[in-house]
């Protein structure tokens, strides 16, 4: 179990410091495991520690993350925050019940807008 723990912590702060290393305007956070246990919910409670840990969530909300999205947690639920207040969504097949979710990140220009600035720019 110790080991289990100590593989937590330093994928925690491996995922830490490469969030804080990325010169982006947007930061999301791909995790295979869920850094909250709201999209747990559904799961069988005794298997929460191997779906995820509040240590991702620690990461996340000490980097300017604006989205996480995490799978691996088939029987929970799509939708969760982080204690800081970021978004947090489940993407799992199993429960999504389709092939890919699209999200809207608040304060960015939609799709087209960003396609009509592209073909501007060249």
């Amino acid at each position: 179990m110790k080991a289990f723990v100590r593989h937590t912590k330093d994928f925690a702060g491996r995922l830490g410091c490469a969030l804080l290393g990325l010169d982006a305007d947007v930061r999301i956070a791909l995790t295979h495991y869920s850094p909250v246990e709201d999209t747990l919910a559904g799961e069988p409670p005794e298997i929460f520690p191997f779906l995820g840990s509040y240590l991702i969530a620690e990461a996340i909300d000490t980097s300017d993350v604006t989205l996480a999205v995490h799978g691996h947690a088939h029987k929970g639920t799509e939708k969760g925050e982080t204690p800081g207040g970021v978004r947090v969504r489940n993407v799992a097949l199993p429960v999504l019940r389709q092939a890919y979710a699209v999200y809207c990140i608040d304060g960015f220009a939609d799709a087209t807008e960003l396609a009509g600035a592209s073909a501007r720019g060249r």
